[in-house]
């Protein structure tokens, strides 16, 4: 079982870690499109990967990091207000 970390940020460096990941979203999709179609409007970097559909897990498991963030972001906000 992997072990649960905490992390402690502030609300900026939080912005900047999911703009982050959003850009390696994105260029791992790009990398998927153009393996899929032969060119992409998404990015100009196309990442090496053995397939698209391996550049679309990578991509996926992006968003879900990105989603899993934001909820906890969001969770902690509600949490925080209801104690004021």
């Amino acid at each position: 079982m992997e072990k649960i970390v905490t992390i402690k940020l502030n609300e900026t460096d939080i912005g900047q870690v999911l703009d982050g990941l959003e850009q390696r979203r994105i260029i791992w999709q790009a990398t998927a499109e153009y393996l899929e179609c032969g060119s992409t409007e998404l990015s100009d970097v196309i990442e090496e990967c053995s397939d698209s559909e391996e550049a679309q897990a990578i991509a996926d498991y992006y968003q879900y990091l990105i989603d899993t963030i934001k909820k906890q972001l969001v969770c902690q906000i509600v949490s925080n207000s209801s104690k004021n």
